[in-house]
């Protein structure tokens, strides 16, 4: 009986993709994340009102840690996630809910 040794070579990526979104006013928000020493090939970061079903994407540069988004309507909840590729594999934060500031005129604050 012969046998044959075959020797495989794999590069497994283990990263604990954290999310954060701070800096929230009626019209945006940043997005900040952090993955340790691993090099990233590309980073896009996904949003959407809550409750919809489509989400926004936008990139980011790809050793980035962070992406202002704006455009945002003011006292809305909106959901954001990060999303990575690196060493050919995909990797996906969890979802972060956020609420932005409501619209104030005349020191009246609506909705």
């Amino acid at each position: 009986m012969r046998t044959r040794t075959v020797q495989i070579t794999a590069n497994f990526v283990c990263v604990d993709l954290e999310i954060n979104v701070t800096d929230i006013t009626q019209t945006s928000a940043t997005v900040s994340w952090s993955t340790g020493e691993t090099e990233v090939d590309s980073t896009v970061v996904y949003y959407r009102v809550t409750g919809t079903t489509s989400w926004i994407s936008v990139s980011a540069a790809s050793q980035s840690t962070t992406r202002s988004i704006s455009g945002l309507e003011p006292g809305t909840e909106y959901q954001f996630y990060v999303q990575l590729a690196s060493y050919g594999e995909t990797l996906t934060s969890d979802t972060v809910t956020i609420t932005t500031g409501k619209r104030c005129t005349m020191a009246i604050c609506t909705g």
